[in-house]
């Protein structure tokens, strides 16, 4: 991972999130809601490296250093493997407030979207759950479901930050590339934008 590329672009998007909190020329003095989407952590069999299971550990350390500089009231995210169970797994140690989506019953999706890929994500699944505000959407399934989903995780976050009278930061953690127009960490991203909200991203390579 590229570490240039990581403190350059979070020291850029921290300024445009810190002006886009201007009001009158003072500072919020909350922190944002931040949501999250992400790269799930690659299978075994990958032949395209987007998350390599090796690089866990530094991607944790770098979400862990984004929430410490931007001091969120809350996160908001789904609770893949990879991406979302490392960022929620972070803020619970830092008592910040989770708010997780799911687009299908937990068990269901624990199946789908945690425990088919290398790692103790079962684990981090289970604490995630147990420690934050769960909602299930029970969105249909596959790609459509998943495109939803990011559409509501902004929604909340832009909820909670009206209720708590503060902003949203969206954070995408992955390799900075599409793979297509069938991406769903792209669409969120795009989606992101549309709503003007500063943007923080965390390359996973």
């Amino acid at each position: 991972m590229d570490r240039r590329n990581f403190v350059s672009a979070v020291t850029g998007l921290m300024l445009s999130g810190t002006l886009s909190r201007l009001s009158g020329g003072e500072k919020n003095p909350r922190g944002p809601v931040i949501v999250e989407a992400g790269r799930r952590v690659d299978a075994t069999e990958a032949t395209v490296v987007r998350f390599p299971p090796q690089n866990v550990a530094e991607v944790r350390e770098n979400i862990r250093r984004v929430l410490k500089n931007q001091k969120p009231v809350a996160v908001v995210s789904s609770a893949a493997c990879g991406a979302d169970l490392l960022l929620l797994d972070v803020a619970r140690e830092m008592h910040v407030p989770r708010h997780i989506l799911l687009p299908s019953n937990p068990e269901e999706f624990r199946a789908s979207s945690v425990t088919d890929r290398p790692g103790n994500w079962g684990e981090l699944y289970s604490e995630a759950l147990r420690t934050a505000t769960v909602e299930v959407l029970k969105l249909p399934e596959g790609q459509e479901g998943y495109l939803e989903t990011n559409l509501k995780l902004l929604d909340r976050a832009q909820a909670l930050a009206v209720q708590g009278h503060t902003t949203v930061e969206a954070l995408v953690v992955w390799n900075q590339k599409s793979r297509g127009p069938d991406d769903v960490t792209a669409h969120f991203l795009e989606q992101a934008k549309l709503r003007k909200m500063p943007i923080l991203q965390i390359s996973t390579l």
